[in-house]
């Protein structure tokens, strides 16, 4: 599989190369765990799904996803990239970038991750 690099997706850092940045007085707290194989494989197999159902749902004016948050019992949004990203960082070991979500997303261009599934299955079942 040929990596690719999403970098220049995320947005440009306002703070880069200040001495001064406000996150460098913040020490990271959170150990990134390794991936057991199953976690590994689980992650990988979510990756080849979210590259799917982009290919599949975005020029259905399908965005992503939407998961009811455990902490706070609201929906987030995710886009494709943001998923996938995600996913990447996992596999690579890394805590997964931080994600500015849209302020105001347009709730009907997101999906349930079961019903992305259920879509494909529909579409295999042709």
């Amino acid at each position: 599989m040929v990596s690719v690099n999403y970098d220049d997706m995320m947005p440009l850092d306002p703070f880069a190369d200040d001495p001064n940045d406000p996150a460098s007085f913040i020490e990271d707290d959170e150990v990134v765990e390794p991936l057991t194989p199953e976690e590994r494989r689980d992650v990988t197999r979510d990756l080849a799904q979210v590259r799917e159902f982009r290919k599949v749902l975005s020029p259905r004016g399908i965005l992503g996803v939407f998961f009811t948050c455990e902490d706070c019992e609201q929906l987030h949004y995710y886009n494709w990239e943001i998923m996938e990203q995600n996913m990447l960082a996992s596999l690579r070991g890394e805590l997964p970038p931080v994600h500015e979500p849209s302020a105001q997303p347009n709730v009907e261009a997101y999906v349930p991750w079961d019903y992305a599934l259920g879509y494909l299955d529909g579409l295999d079942a042709r």
